[in-house]
């Protein structure tokens, strides 16, 4: 097995195009993977710059190959698929994975496995639908989260994480797990999001806090997600929830809406203001 050649990221994103390339070669019954139309070429090289740049933006150097491995690999796709359709998505997963196969094909080495693109399919799967029906906030979730508690304290305890914080359900995972990691005098500092993306300090309640530092014994998401079933309701309806009552909340204090949809956008892990507007519409 060898690295790709080139002493930069772009004369490696050359190479990458120089293995895969296969133009004019018959493609009927072959699993290569290499690059035979000219649409695909224009995809590959898209997607290995993609991956180049974000290499280089998070310090990277060496060989690309290197870095074909699961945590880059993930990170990469969470970041290059954030803002994408669920179809594009699973797109994108696709396209990188077979473009990766076809460089393992002819001889490039990495440590990337099939499990990281297997995994990033089943989350996408999870995904809410672009157009999803209207009414995805919860209605009475206060209550919601005070029959869970008499069920099961863990599963309440990241449920009103959740609607408190407005985290995704891995987040919320990771947060309720690991409160000392994050937990600075009233505040949660450096939790991690989709795309490898910090989120800005959130204060939390204390109230909150000590509920988390008694939890024990987390049940899979799996389990969450069949007990959140059972009142018609998912993990992801907890951040329309969060961003419905934000927008109300800050509205009646009679903050500037469009300043409200930048601050909120940027509270659940998003740059653009467009996406509390995506959230609110759905709410």
């Amino acid at each position: 097995m060898a690295n790709l050649k080139g002493g930069s990221f772009e004369k490696q994103v050359k190479d990458i195009h120089h293995r895969l390339s296969a133009f004019g070669e018959k493609r009927h019954g072959r699993t290569d993977k290499q690059t035979h139309s000219k649409a695909l070429s224009i995809k590959r090289a898209e997607m290995s710059k993609s991956f180049a740049d974000y290499c280089s933006n998070k310090g990277l150097e060496g060989k690309l190959n290197e870095h074909m491995n699961n945590e880059t690999v993930k990170e990469f796709l969470d970041y290059r698929t954030q803002d994408l359709a669920k179809s594009s998505c699973e797109n994108y997963v696709r396209a990188f994975s077979s473009m990766l196969e076809g460089l393992e094909k002819s001889n490039v080495d990495m440590l990337v496995s099939k499990d990281v693109f297997e995994e990033k399919m089943m989350e996408i799967r999870e995904m809410p639908d672009i157009n999803p029906m209207e009414g995805r906030a919860i209605n009475e979730a206060d209550k919601l989260i005070d029959d869970l508690y008499e069920k099961s304290y863990e599963i309440a305890v990241v449920a009103q994480t959740q609607l408190e914080l407005g985290f995704r359900v891995s987040e919320a995972f990771e947060v309720v797990e690991n409160i000392d990691k994050y937990y600075n005098d009233g505040k949660l500092i450096g939790v991690i999001g989709k795309g490898n993306h910090e989120y800005d300090a959130k204060d939390i309640t204390s109230s909150l806090f000590e509920r988390i530092k008694l939890a024990d014994n987390l049940p899979t998401q799996r389990t969450y997600a069949n007990h959140l079933k059972a009142y018609d309701v998912s993990s992801h309806d907890f951040r329309y929830t969060y961003v419905k009552n934000e927008v109300e909340k800050r509205l009646e204090l009679g903050q500037e809406y469009k300043q409200i949809l930048s601050d909120i956008s940027k509270e659940i892990n998003h740059s653009r203001e467009e996406m509390t507007n995506y959230y609110l519409k759905r709410a």
